[in-house]
C-alpha cells in the first residue's frame, strides 16, 4: 500500500519519470489516482500542493487515502450426515 501512495505522489512531482507517463497530472484541490499493479489497481486519493523552482519543486501532500475493495477469495460448502441430525432416544 506504501508502494501505490508513493507511486501517485511521483505521479504529481513535475520532471519525475513516473509524471512523464502520467501526462502531468495535479493534485491541487484533490485527486484519485489509479495505480496499477499485477492484479489489478488501487484507488489513491490525495491532496498534494507543487511549488517552488521547476527544477527542484517542493511537493507538500496533506492527504493521501488508499480506497480498496474486498473480493471473495473462496467459498465452500459443508456437507453433513444425516446421522448427526437424528435426535437421540
Amino acid at each position: 500500500m506504501l508502494g501505490a501512495v508513493s507511486v501517485a505522489t511521483a505521479c504529481v512531482i513535475p520532471g519525475s519519470i513516473a509524471a512523464e507517463f502520467s501526462a502531468g497530472i495535479s493534485a491541487e484541490g484533490g485527486r484519485v489516482l489509479d495505480i496499477e499493479h499485477p492484479t489489478g489497481f488501487f484507488s489513491v486519493d490525495m491532496v498534494a500542493q507543487v511549488s517552488g523552482d521547476p527544477l527542484k519543486p517542493e511537493v507538500v501532500v496533506s492527504r493521501s487515502a488508499l480506497l480498496r475493495t474486498a473480493r471473495k477469495l473462496m467459498g465452500g460448502s459443508v456437507f453433513v450426515p444425516a446421522s448427526l441430525w437424528e435426535i437421540a432416544p
